[in-house]
């Protein structure tokens, strides 16, 4: 069953995280319809997700589903936000009264998708108090190219330099996004729900530890009032 994320600063608010127990939310797939509506009825906005910095803004239920772009922001009521993902992390932002779903994986996260979610809020006046993160591959299957993470040191700090289970070096995206997020707002509060895709119980789909083309999901919406 899915995890629903109880966030006191926003009652009018929900976060959900599925598991592979509730289906395949990779748009392509052929029971999408199906697996949406068993989470939420409300209209679903999932975006291409291509590892960039697009930020769309959804006015109406159901806005820009399948559009380019991989942070989608709203205040609108019944509007969901999916962040489809396997192994990268699905963010939710929330405000005072908008919310933002973000996808962060390595790429984004270096060309500055984090910073373009939260500047896409405070641009509306609301930046964000809380955010979620929700279920990514951890250091511990994540060996990462020591270039590659040379890189992410100098831009995020050796703080997201890890090692895997067999001891070579690792990216620990969840210190990265925890900083990247501290580094704007200090008393943010962050909720982690804490679980690796890539490890032991299956809980989870993941394309680098086994080769999977299914997704979970990491979903918001505001109930209306």
């Amino acid at each position: 069953m899915p995890a629903f994320i109880h966030v006191s600063e926003r009652p009018d608010v929900r976060v959900v995280q599925s598991t592979r127990r509730d289906g395949d939310f990779h748009p392509a797939s052929s029971t999408i319809g199906a697996t949406r509506a068993a989470l939420s009825s409300h209209p679903w906005t999932q975006l291409s997700e291509d590892h960039g910095v697009i930020v769309r803004e959804i006015e109406s239920p159901g806005g820009h589903d399948g559009s380019v772009g991989d942070v989608s922001v709203t205040r609108t009521a019944g509007a969901v936000l999916g962040v489809w993902v396997g192994d990268c992390v699905p963010l939710v932002l929330l405000g005072r009264e908008w919310v933002a779903g973000v996808h962060a994986g390595w790429r984004g996260a270096r060309d500055g998708v984090l910073d373009a979610a939260i500047d896409a809020m405070v641009l509306r006046g609301d930046p964000p108090s809380v955010a979620v993160v929700g279920a990514h591959i951890g250091p511990c299957c994540y060996e990462f190219g020591p270039e590659d993470l040379d890189h992410m040191d100098r831009i995020f700090g050796p703080h997201v330099r890890s090692t895997d289970g067999r001891g070579r070096p690792a990216l620990d995206m969840g210190a990265l996004v925890r900083l990247a997020l501290r580094a704007r707002n200090p008393d943010v509060r962050i909720i982690d729900v804490g679980s690796c895709t890539g490890c032991g119980d299956g809980l989870f789909f993941s394309h680098r530890s086994r080769g999977e083309t299914r997704r979970q999901v990491l979903a918001v919406w505001r109930e209306a009032a």
